[in-house]
């Protein structure tokens, strides 16, 4: 699918897996709202709120559609996926990719697991 972030190579074992993807100088959506570099330390990239900078209309349209068109794509495949935040999308250009799809198939929780777990009438 043309939003879905390409792996370069992917091996698993019965205590660990790996995944290798290329790397992108644009970085994630979530560097692009903090105005960071991908190369800089975690705690320098978001740890100020002073650099925090939202989106401008059209990229809220264009990043949105295209994440909400890769959701549909999935649903339709019955391919689960958790892990959506700001960091599992890349940039690539104008466009946006999904990333971390395998986290399901490797039994790892939905980064909302903590919050939907406190609802106990929801399954």
């Amino acid at each position: 699918h043309p939003y879905i972030y390409k792996i370069t190579f992917a091996t698993a074992n019965e205590s660990s897996a790996l995944v290798i993807r290329p790397f992108s100088e644009k970085g994630t959506l979530k560097d692009l709202i903090y105005k960071a570099k991908p190369k800089d330390p975690f705690l320098k990239k978001y740890c100020n709120p002073k650099k925090i900078q939202g989106l401008e209309l059209h990229q809220i349209k264009t990043y949105g559609r295209q994440i909400l068109e890769v959701l549909k794509f999935l649903h339709e495949k019955g391919f689960p996926y958790g892990h959506l935040h700001s960091a599992n999308v890349m940039l690539d250009g104008d466009t946006c990719k999904l990333m971390d799809l395998e986290n399901s198939l490797l039994g790892l929780p939905s980064f909302y697991r903590s919050y939907f777990s406190q609802f106990r009438k929801i399954n």
